[in-house]
Formats: C-alpha cells, structure tokens, sequence
C-alpha cells in the first residue's frame, strides 16, 4: 500500500463508496428537514469521519494484518462480558426463565455469543485453508459449541440463525477437508456426552427448556406491529430520531425498519443497495485472496453476522456496537485494497507505456 497515502479518500470500488456517501448525505439532509439536531450529527459523522476513520486511516494502519486483527479484537472485546456472566452470574443461581448473565436481557447475552461464534468461525476457517493440526482445530470446534450453548441459553434466535448460516458456510469449506470432518463429527459426540454425564441436572435441564421454547416462542415477539405501524408512517426523509420511543417506548429490532422510520425511504433504499454490494465485494474479496491471505474469509463472515444479526436489532448508530465496528472496518479493507490496486493498475501501465516510448 506503499502508493496510497494514509489521508487519500477512497474511491474504489465505486458501489460501495458512493451509496455510502448518499446513504448518509440523505440522513443528514432528514435531520434538517425534521429540524433534529441528532439526526444531522450522525449524517455528518458516516459523512466525514466514517469513511476517513474507518474506511482509510484504520485498514492502512492494521495494513496486511487487518483482517486479522479485526476478528482477534471482536473474539476479544465479546468474551469476558461472557465469561463475567458466569463468573458473576451462574447459570445455577439464575432465577429468571431465560438466563441473561451480566446483560439486560438474554438478547444481549445471545447477541455477545453470536458476535463470538463468528469470529471462532474466521479462526477455524483460516485453520483449515493453512492444514492446522487436529488438535488446533479441535479446541476452536469446541469454543465453537461452547458459543452455540450460551445462545441456546439466552434464548435468543436471531443469533440462533446466525450461527447455523455461518455454520452452512464453514460446513462447505470443511467438506473439502474429510479427516477434519470426521474428526468434527467426533468432537461434537463427545461435547454431548460432557453434557449428559458432566455437567450439572440442574444446568441441563434448563438448556433443554431453552431449546423448547425456542420452538413454542412467538415468532416475531410482537415486533410486527411496530414494523407494520413504521411502513404506514414512512416518509420521503423520515419522522426523526424520536419516531420509535415516541409512537412504541422501544426501538425497531430491526435496522432497515430503524433508518425507515427515523430517516426515510431513500436512506433505507441506500442502505440496501450498500448491504447487497457489501456481500458481493466480501464474497469477491474471499475468493480472489483466499490463498494469499489467511484470513480473507473476515470480511464475508463479518458481513453476513452483521446483516442477519439486524434483522432482530438496529445498529447503526454514531458507533453502534462491537460487530458494527468490526462490519464498517471490513469494509475498510475491502475498499482501502480495492483503491490500491486501481491505484498500482494505473501506475504500472504508465510504467509500461513509458518503457514502450523509450523502445519506440
């Protein structure tokens, strides 16, 4: 990245530069017209510093080891607040129906789990593409199930289906792999039979609860009203930031559904058109460097966390959350490498027809 200097704004690839710059010119310009302050300082925020912080300045410091560092600092930042709330909060002591450890509710605890599987997931399949030892492989595959019982736990199925997409994804890598699939199948046998023979009746019995009631759980926990309402509401530029507190005294759990009622059609039709180009450049990304780099996988992985974990959540926000964090900064990769290369393209045909003009 030697020709990029860390202050050029990025410009490639073109989709996912410019529908970014729409998306929040058009929440600036609902916080204008809906005379909210806060809306307005967000839309300058994903305007101006978003793009400069995360799209240039961060992927050009972390360099090649951005997409790696992205899901160490994500596995990191999520685990203690896990960990804490059993520590803090055993399962054993918990006297509520659904356990929720240090969080609010077990939403949050399911969502901290989510973020967690997906990251094990980038580990696991950076282990797989460099033919890691079994044993290396192992230990991710049982965090992994380990992440997989806390969300079971929780409760919570938006994380629920994120896991089991991820896991549609890294099956297909570990496919390629047989003894790593055998060696998997083994691993999840005897992950069970801990379960059966080690741990506590107590703390069995309520994963299997959760598990049932995850089946007997009203599908959309009465978020269809507050959805229908918004697209009833829905403006050209939106109804303002307090559009959800005032009309429902809680947010959308959804962000499409979140930017729609708070900043308008034409900023959620953005933000979709951002989220498709999101995939195809991360699914690109993945398969142009996958043998060149171990963790090219990030960015798919990230992105596909992000987007399913939104559909029971919003986040975005001036910061959103961990995964928001870690969404926006893949995205920064992919933009910062799609730059250099266009950059590195143009510089080496002039190199060329310079050569060319001398021989001539």
């Amino acid at each position: 990245m030697s020709r990029l200097s860390m202050w050029d704004l990025p410009t490639q690839p073109k989709p996912l530069v410019f529908s970014w710059i729409f998306f929040s010119f058009f929440i600036f310009l609902s916080g204008y017209i809906n005379n909210d302050i806060t809306v307005m300082r967000d839309g300058i925020w994903f305007m101006i510093f978003i793009p400069i912080i995360f799209f240039s300045i961060l992927p050009k410091l972390m360099n090649k080891y951005a997409t790696s560092l992205i899901p160490i600092g994500l596995f990191l930042g999520v685990t203690p607040y896990i960990v804490a709330s059993f520590v803090i909060n055993p399962v054993w002591q918990s006297q509520e129906g659904l356990y929720r450890g240090v969080f609010a509710n077990s939403n949050q605890l399911g969502f901290m789990a989510a973020v967690m599987s997906a990251s094990i997931f980038i580990f696991l399949i950076s282990a797989l593409s460099n033919n890691k030892g079994l044993f290396t492989i192992g230990i991710l595959y049982l965090l992994l199930l380990l992440s997989l019982g806390v969300i079971l736990l929780a409760n919570a199925r938006t994380s629920l289906l994120v896991f089991i997409v991820l896991h549609i994804m890294f099956l297909k890598k570990m496919l390629q792999r047989p003894n790593y699939v055998i060696f998997s199948v083994i691993t999840v046998i005897f992950t069970i039979l801990i379960a059966i023979f080690v741990i506590p009746n107590d703390i069995f019995s309520l994963l299997l609860e959760q598990i049932s009631r995850i089946q007997d759980k009203d599908s959309l926990s009465g978020r269809e009203y507050i959805w229908l309402k918004t697209f009833i509401d829905m403006q050209l530029l939106g109804n303002g930031s307090d559009y959800f507190e005032k009309n429902f005294g809680l947010g959308a759990h959804n962000t499409l559904i979140d930017i729609l009622g708070i900043n308008g059609i034409i900023a959620m039709l953005i933000i979709m058109f951002f989220a498709i180009s999101s995939f195809f450049y991360a699914f690109s990304y993945f398969q142009k460097y996958a043998k060149e780099e171990k963790y090219a996988s990030t960015p798919l992985i990230i992105t596909t966390c992000f987007w399913v974990l939104s559909m029971g959540e919003g986040l975005f926000g001036s910061l959103g959350s961990a995964i928001t964090i870690a969404y926006l900064l893949s995205m920064g990769v992919i933009i910062t490498k799609k730059t250099t290369d266009n950059i590195n393209h143009r510089f080496n045909n002039k190199e060329r027809e310079k050569i060319y003009d001398f021989q001539v």
